[in-house]
């Protein structure tokens, strides 16, 4: 039976900061590359298909390396047990500024229009971590208000996840439905597609808010998501 999926268009929404973020530090750029800018991100807006799948599975079993959900999917990952410890389930997602941008990228590149091209790459790659960005935002509010704690976006081609990720992605969500393919690189057409997994449940132990984070007493030192030191002196004094 083929995946099911949520599937959301999305209107596209830019700022300059949004595509400098992608660009790299501006310094004196900035104010020699506004006008760019600001056509880039009408270009790109006019150009872009926003849209998002996602689709929530429960968590089946957690082993060496390996987490399995419903129907079968299979995320494998060194660190993705620890990262996902005590979730219930999981939402995969994928979000894509569509294909016309990249199409138009590579126009002004073949025209000798590199300045164009790289900012308006810039502006493609934006559209499609704020898609992403909303998606990740409408998913926690909804597990929140069931009572679900929400862990952190954990994304394909990281230490903790490799890019092999990208084929639960797949076999969990519909990508076709939203004009999405995964080559046999492991990269995505369109290339302005980002890829991700929300853990969730109401005894997750690595969560999304940094106040909440259980790293200063974690053991797990070398974990790629750490966001404070590990305070050894903490279990002692607790014992105590």
């Amino acid at each position: 039976m083929p995946p099911t999926g949520t599937i959301r268009r999305v209107d596209a929404e830019l700022e300059p900061d949004d595509v400098w973020r992608c660009l790299g530090p501006a310094g004196g750029a900035r104010d020699r590359l506004a006008g760019d800018i600001e056509w880039a991100i009408s270009e790109a807006v006019s150009l872009a298909e926003p849209a998002s799948a996602t689709r929530a599975l429960r968590v089946q079993t957690m082993g060496r390396g390996e987490v399995t959900f419903d129907g079968g999917i299979s995320a494998r990952g060194r660190m993705l047990p620890h990262l996902m410890e005590g979730a219930e389930g999981g939402v995969f997602l994928l979000a894509t500024a569509g294909p016309g941008i990249g199409v138009r990228v590579s126009e002004l590149f073949a025209a000798d229009r590199p300045v164009e091209a790289i900012v308006l790459d810039a502006a493609g790659s934006a559209i499609a971590m704020n898609v992403q960005s909303r998606t990740v935002t409408e998913i926690a509010d909804a597990r929140k208000e069931v009572g679900d704690l929400i862990g952190p976006c954990l994304v394909p081609g990281n230490e903790y996840w490799d890019l092999e990720g990208q084929r639960a992605v797949f076999d969990a969500l519909p990508a076709h439905r939203i004009g999405v393919r995964l080559l046999d690189s492991l990269q995505m057409d369109p290339q302005k597609t980002q890829s991700a997994l929300v853990p969730f449940g109401a005894e997750l132990h690595i969560l999304d808010d940094p106040a909440s984070s259980p790293c200063s007493r974690c053991k797990a030192t070398r974990c790629p998501m750490r966001l404070e030191p590990y305070a050894a002196a903490w279990e002692t004094e607790n014992l105590s």
